[in-house]
């Protein structure tokens, strides 16, 4: 068994996952139904996440959910593919692939796909913290001992049917529905309302290498919900590092690389995600032409980013956005040289 088949979440326990990280896929999650949708679960408390459970919502065309709230956790969607509609600020609105909604806690949203759309509308969904609730009536969480069926969880993973995600990546920038932008918004507004994000746009940092962006976080207004996106060009490497309080779910959204885990280079490719719990040495991407093994092929630019909770306060101090304990609001600012990367 090689690295990568060794890492791969099918192959590790939670206890594993835990200690040393695996490599999961968007098209790879167990499946249960969430407020109506069909969901994967992704990094969850079943295999070792206790920060944040990273779902994979698919809609299609008219399924709609009821409407819902958290009483204690954030919610964070990520349009991935397709485009469909979210309730926020008491008004349904569309969003598209590359768009996130937030939502604080105690913040009633839904989704849904009208019918008149013909594609799905694919949802990457980030719940800080996690809500072990969620995956009692799928019988992953007895509530009379307080604890996971881990054992229901690794029976679970051996029926999974991979999904059919395309390969090839649809986000784009897009500044629809300005009022409701986190960047037209102070960061008070956002934390009190919620608001509509960008993958491409967000605070600059450059201090680990390939440039980022700190497109949800505190100094914009989220609290426990983070997500940051970096651009990898042919050579660059986002240095390795370890988190000591944030697990971390890292997505190849397009292009191939070398991922860092657990002191492995891995290689990666789209849809792969980097399951990184807090402690847990990871970097990359060493954007380098790979071995495709059929699945695709190289690229000239990765992008690479994911969802950490909670923030991810040494990036920030690194970056110099946290003065006495208190962040700076710095300007969202635009990636503009990598759309679109197919």
């Amino acid at each position: 068994m090689d690295i990568r088949e060794r890492y791969l979440v099918k192959n590790r326990t939670h206890e594993e996952i835990r200690r040393g990280g695996a490599i999961g896929n968007l098209n790879e999650g167990i499946e249960i139904t969430l407020h109506n949708i069909p969901t994967r679960l992704i990094a969850w408390p079943g295999n070792g996440f206790q920060t944040e459970s990273i779902h994979v919502l698919t809609l299609a065309p008219g399924l709609e959910s009821p409407m819902y709230q958290y009483q204690i956790s954030e919610e964070a969607l990520l349009c991935a593919q397709g485009k469909g509609e979210v309730y926020l600020h008491n008004q349904w609105v569309e969003i598209e692939a590359g768009d996130i909604a937030y939502f604080p806690e105690n913040i009633p949203h839904a989704v849904r796909n009208p019918a008149g759309n013909k594609e799905d509308f694919v949802l990457v969904s980030s719940i800080t913290p996690p809500l072990v609730s969620l995956y009692e009536k799928s019988g992953f969480y007895i509530q009379d001992l307080g604890k996971i069926d881990f054992d229901a969880a690794e029976a679970a993973k051996d029926r999974i049917i991979p999904g059919n995600l395309s390969t090839e990546n649809q986000m784009h920038f897009n500044d629809s529905h300005p009022k409701l932008r986190a960047w037209n918004m102070k960061a008070s507004e956002v934390r009190h309302k919620g608001a509509l994000f960008n993958v491409f746009m967000g605070a600059e940092f450059t201090a680990n290498g390939s440039p980022m962006r700190f497109v949800l976080w505190p100094g914009h207004g989220a609290r426990q919900c983070g997500f940051h996106l970096t651009r990898c060009s042919p050579g660059d490497l986002f240095a390795a590092h370890t988190h000591p309080v944030s697990d971390e779910c890292v997505v190849i959204w397009a292009g191939s690389a070398r991922g860092f885990l657990d002191n492995h280079w891995i290689e990666m490719y789209p849809h792969d995600c980097l399951l990184a719990p807090c402690g847990v040495p990871h970097g990359g991407p060493l954007n380098v032409k790979i071995e495709s093994k059929g699945l695709h092929e190289a690229k000239a630019h990765t992008l690479w980013g994911g969802f950490a909770s909670p923030p991810q306060g040494d990036l920030y101090l690194r970056a110099a956005y946290i003065k006495n304990q208190e962040f700076d609001d710095p300007p969202a600012i635009r990636f503009t040289d990598i759309e679109p990367i197919k």
